[in-house]
C-alpha cells in the first residue's frame, strides 16, 4: 500500500481547435487525401504535421482549412494533448491526495495564455510548466467527422510542434523520477523526449517507478521510414522497460510491424513490454500482461454497451480525446489500485476504467472535460461502471 502517491507525466499538451460536423467524404475533403504513406496528405485517423501538409497541398494549410470547413468557425477551442488530458481525467477521478503533475512547455502566445488560464481549473499541478520564450505554443486543427465508420466517428489532425521542439530531457528533474507513476504521453511531439524515450524509460525503472506510455499517431518516423516500423526511443530496449503500453490500433500496428492486431500483441510479449493494450475505436480492444506488475492476462474486452445505445439515440459530442481519456482512466484506476496495495495490479479494472472514461467522452467536444465542481465527472461516470459490469458479467 502506498499512502502518497505521486504521477508525473511529460509529454503533448496543446491548443485544440475543433471543427465538427465535416464530411469525410466530400470531393473537397478528397481532394487532400493522403496518396502514399507519409505524403503530408490527410488520412481520417491520423495526423499530420502542418509543414509537412502545406508542402503535400503547395498551399498554406490556414488557406485551405476554409475550404474544408465551409468557412465556418471553431466549434470549441480546448486543452488537448495524450499526456495532459491523460493526467486532468485521471486527477479528476482520483482521490484530492493523488499528487498529478505535469512537465512541458508553452510560447508567449495567445495560445499559451490560453492553456495557462484553461489548465488553472483542472487538478494537475502545473509548477513545471514552463515558458519557452519566443516560441509559438504547440496547437493541433482538428477535423471531425461523427457518421464516418458507420456513425462510429473519425478525426484528421494537423499539428503544429512549436516550443515543444526544444523541450529536452534535462527538463526532468529528480522529482520526476522519484514518482510513484511516471507517464510518457504523446511523445512523438514532443520530439527531444521521444528521441531519448529509451533512457527515460529505463532511468525511471531503476528508480522503480511504474512506467505507462500512451502513444499518437508518428508522423515523423512515417515519413522518414514509411516501410519500417516505428521506434519508440533509439532501440527496442524501451520495450522492456515499459510497466503499460496503450496505443490504437493503427499505432500498435506500425510500432511492431505487422499487420494484426494479434500480430501487434505477439510482438509487444516478445520484446517484454509488462502489459499492452490496443484499442480500436468502437471494436473490441486487445489486453496482453506477462504477469509483473499486472496480474497474468490475454484477453479481448468490448467497448461499452451502454454509451453505445446512447450514441445510437442521437446522444454525440465527438470522439476526440476518447483515446486520452481511456489512457486517463486506466492511470486512475492503477493509482487507486496502488493505494489499496492491490498488487499485483489488476488489468482487466484498469481498462474497465479505461473503456468507460474513453466511451463519455464522446458525450462532449473536445478531449478535456471542465467540471463545475470536485467529484462531478466521476460521479457521471459511475453508472456506466456499473452498467459495464453488468454487461461483462462481472457484478
Amino acid at each position: 500500500m502506498i499512502e502518497k502517491i505521486t504521477v508525473s507525466g511529460v509529454g503533448c499538451c496543446l491548443v485544440d481547435r475543433l471543427y465538427n460536423h465535416l464530411n469525410f467524404n466530400s470531393d473537397v475533403f478528397a481532394s487532400f487525401l493522403t496518396r502514399t504513406k507519409g505524403d503530408g496528405g490527410l488520412t481520417p485517423g491520423q495526423l499530420v504535421l502542418k509543414e509537412e501538409f502545406d508542402r503535400f497541398a503547395k498551399v498554406d494549410f490556414l488557406k485551405t482549412l476554409p475550404k474544408l470547413t465551409a468557412g465556418r468557425a471553431a466549434e470549441t477551442i480546448n486543452i488537448g494533448g495524450p499526456c495532459i488530458v491523460a493526467l486532468i481525467h485521471a486527477a479528476q477521478i482520483s482521490d484530492k491526495d493523488v499528487i498529478f503533475r505535469f512537465y512541458g512547455c508553452h510560447g508567449d502566445d495567445d495560445d499559451g495564455q490560453f492553456l495557462l488560464s484553461a489548465l488553472a481549473e483542472t487538478p494537475v499541478d502545473l509548477s513545471r510548466y514552463r515558458l519557452e520564450r519566443d516560441a509559438v505554443t504547440a496547437s493541433t486543427i482538428v477535423l471531425s467527422d461523427p457518421e464516418y465508420d458507420n456513425g462510429n466517428g473519425e478525426r484528421a489532425f494537423i499539428n503544429t510542434i512549436g516550443a515543444s521542439w526544444n523541450y529536452c530531457p534535462d527538463e526532468l528533474d529528480d522529482d520526476f523520477f522519484n514518482s510513484d507513476v511516471v507517464v510518457f504521453g504523446g511523445t512523438a511531439l514532443t520530439p527531444q523526449i521521444h528521441d531519448n524515450l529509451t533512457e527515460l524509460l529505463i532511468k525511471a525503472k531503476e528508480r522503480k517507478c511504474i512506467t505507462i506510455v500512451n502513444t499518437v499517431f508518428d508522423f515523423h518516423s512515417e515519413k522518414a521510414h514509411p516501410e519500417r516500423r516505428w521506434m519508440l526511443g533509439n532501440s527496442d530496449d524501451s520495450y522492456r522497460n515499459i510497466d503499460l503500453l496503450i496505443t490504437d490500433h493503427e499505432e500498435a500496428l506500425r510500432l511492431s510491424g505487422t499487420n494484426h492486431t494479434d500480430d501487434a500483441i505477439a510482438f509487444f510479449k516478445s520484446q517484454g513490454v509488462g502489459a499492452a493494450v490496443i484499442t480500436n475505436g468502437a471494436r473490441d480492444i486487445s489486453v496482453y500482461s506477462s504477469g509483473c506488475v499486472f496480474e497474468p492476462l490475454e484477453c479481448s474486452m468490448p467497448v461499452s454497451e451502454a454509451v453505445r445505445i446512447e450514441l445510437r439515440k442521437g446522444r454525440k459530442g465527438d470522439t476526440t480525446g476518447c483515446g486520452d481519456n481511456f489512457a486517463g482512466g486506466m492511470i486512475a484506476s492503477v493509482v487507486k489500485q496502488l493505494k489499496t496495495g492491490n498488487t499485483p495490479l489488476n488489468l482487466s479494472e484498469a481498462c474497465r476504467w479505461g473503456i468507460i472514461s474513453g466511451g463519455f467522452t464522446c458525450f462532449y467536444l473536445g478531449g478535456t472535460y471542465f467540471e463545475k465542481q470536485r467529484g462531478e465527472k466521476l460521479a457521471l461516470l459511475q453508472d456506466y461502471y456499473v452498467q459495464y459490469l453488468k454487461q461483462t458479467g462481472d457484478e
